[in-house]
C-alpha cells in the first residue's frame, strides 16, 4: 500500500520529482545537444573552437523552427544574438538607398546571420525571412553572459572566433567605402564576407572583453 505524500517533507518530494523529471527529459535533451554540436562544428565561423567548448556552446542554444517566408526579425529591430542554420534556409534582405528591397544572401545548413548583436547592442542590418521550413540554432546575450560565467575559456574561445569573423567583414566594408560603393551594395559585401569568413588561419590577436 503506497504510503501517503503527507509523510514525505516537502523537500524530500520535490527532490524526488526533480530526479524523476531529469531522468524522463535527459535522453532527449541529449539528442539535442547532440545535434546542435554536429552542426556548430561544420560551422566555418566556429572552425578553431575546441570540441569541448562546441559542447559547451551547444548546451546554450536554442532550437527554433520557422515556416517558409515567416520573418524572424526585421531590419531596424533591437538585435539580441545570432543564429546558426541547421536546416533550410533564410533570405537576408535589405532596403536601398532608391527604397527598393534587394536580397543580400541566402544563409543555408552551417551559415551564421545577425552575428553582430552578440556582441553590443545594435540594431539589425538586414531583415530575415524563412525561404523554406527552417530549423536555426539561437544563441543570444544572456546565453553569452551565463556562458561566461559557467564556461569562461569556452566563451572566450566562441568570441574571439566571432571577432575574426566580424574582422574579416570589416576589412571588406573599408574597400568598399574606398571604391564609393552604395548602402545596398556594401551590405552585401558584408553578408558576402560572412560565407569566407571560416577561410584562412589567422588571429586578430585579441579577443573582445565583456563591458
Amino acid at each position: 500500500m503506497p504510503l501517503p505524500l503527507s509523510l514525505f517533507p516537502p523537500m524530500a518530494l520535490w527532490n524526488a520529482v526533480r530526479r524523476t523529471y531529469r531522468r524522463l527529459a535527459r535522453p532527449s535533451e541529449d539528442a539535442h545537444e547532440r545535434e546542435a554540436a554536429a552542426t556548430l562544428a561544420e560551422t566555418p565561423v566556429f572552425e578553431s573552437v575546441p570540441r569541448r567548448a562546441l559542447r559547451a556552446l551547444a548546451e546554450a542554444v536554442h532550437t527554433r523552427t520557422f515556416h517558409r517566408e515567416e520573418f524572424l526579425y526585421y531590419e531596424g529591430d533591437p538585435g539580441l544574438g545570432l543564429y546558426v542554420v541547421q536546416s533550410g534556409r533564410v533570405r537576408l534582405l535589405a532596403e536601398g538607398e532608391s527604397g527598393e528591397w534587394g536580397e543580400l544572401r541566402e544563409s543555408g545548413p552551417g551559415e551564421v546571420f545577425g552575428d553582430l548583436s552578440l556582441l553590443g547592442d545594435f540594431l539589425r542590418m538586414e531583415t530575415a525571412q524563412a525561404a523554406t521550413e527552417t530549423r536555426v540554432l539561437g544563441f543570444f546575450r544572456p546565453d553569452l553572459k551565463t556562458m561566461r560565467r559557467r564556461h569562461p575559456h569556452a566563451a572566450a574561445a566562441v568570441v574571439e572566433a566571432l571577432a575574426r569573423h566580424l574582422a574579416r567583414r570589416q576589412v571588406e566594408v573599408v574597400r568598399l567605402v574606398a571604391e564609393g560603393g552604395d548602402r545596398l551594395r556594401a551590405k552585401r559585401m558584408v553578408e558576402s564576407a560572412a560565407l569566407r569568413s571560416g577561410e584562412g588561419s589567422g588571429s586578430i590577436g585579441a579577443t573582445l572583453d565583456e563591458r
